[in-house]
């Protein structure tokens, strides 16, 4: 009886272990497949081109033009270029081609499932001190779909700490009429907010500018200790967590969605971002 349940478990081992192994050669095949086929990697630029080309104008068009936007257009002449020059390639440059866009398809895959991830963790308490929102961009004097999100959520926090701090944090920018935190403070009035409960720190233009500067605020207001809550968007709150360690500013997060016409070029400027900081730190 020992005998027969041991080789039942071996066969069964063995059949795991034969299922991975075919798993992994199906993928292989796949893989070898898509490298190959040389239409398909054609069709798959001037789909990529296009749609980001397509993106790129449109949100231009309704929001202004954005970094995020730039990225899309970048990415757009990238592929429609690659589109009009890989039939002229050698089959060897092909093959490198294949397979660059296979590994960097792969890597940007997995990057945006860790970005998702991430930004999915919420961890505020709801009894911190201070609410501090990041900005990310107004139109003339209005904020951007992707900030009105954050002052939404920064408003639903405060039914349920309705004495927190709020500190508003974003410089002006380029085509901007007025400072990002004012239009969040105005936005944040015309939600009910008590302007004397905002603070306005107006000359940050990046993330690492808008921990330091509004420290500083932070240090000057509370006289001992005090707990910070950070608001921002979901894709930006993996960068936002190691940026705010580098500053000696210890944060909870409480992080805002997005549109998800926004997701493409929001996700791929921060892919790009967060290598840059992988990369250089900064």
């Amino acid at each position: 009886m020992l005998f027969v349940n041991f080789v039942v478990k071996f066969n069964r081992k063995e059949h795991k272990g034969y299922a991975k192994g075919a798993k992994k050669k199906q993928t292989i095949i796949i893989f070898y497949l898509i490298m190959k086929n040389n239409h398909f990697i054609l069709r798959l630029c001037l789909t990529v081109g296009l749609l980001c080309l397509l993106g790129a104008v449109v949100l231009s068009i309704a929001y202004g033009f954005t970094v995020g936007n730039a990225t899309a257009l970048f990415f757009s002449a990238f592929f429609i270029g690659l589109y009009f020059i890989y039939p002229k390639l050698s089959c060897r440059w092909r093959k490198i081609i294949n397979a660059s866009l296979l590994v960097v398809s792969l890597f940007i895959a997995v990057m945006f499932v860790f970005i998702t991830i991430k930004g999915a963790k919420d961890t505020a308490t709801f009894d911190e001190d201070c609410v501090l929102v990041l900005g990310c961009g107004i139109r003339g004097e209005t904020p951007l779909p992707t900030l009105e999100l954050r002052l939404d959520k920064c408003t639903e926090y405060l039914q349920r700490n309705p004495a927190a701090l709020v500190v508003v944090s974003g410089g002006q920018g380029r085509n901007e009429a007025i400072s990002e935190a004012t239009a969040m403070k105005r936005y944040l009035v015309s939600k009910g907010i008590n302007a004397a409960q905002i603070i306005e720190e107006n000359q940050s233009h990046n993330t690492k500018e808008n921990f330091e500067y509004s420290k500083i605020l932070l240090d000057n207001h509370f006289s001992n200790n005090y707990s910070v809550v950070c608001i921002t968007s979901n894709y930006h709150a993996y960068r936002a967590q190691k940026t705010v360690e580098t500053k000696g500013l210890e944060i909870s997060q409480y992080n805002a969605g997005s549109r998800w016409y926004l997701y493409p070029s929001a996700y791929f400027r921060e892919v790009l971002s967060i290598c840059k900081m992988w990369i250089i730190g900064t």
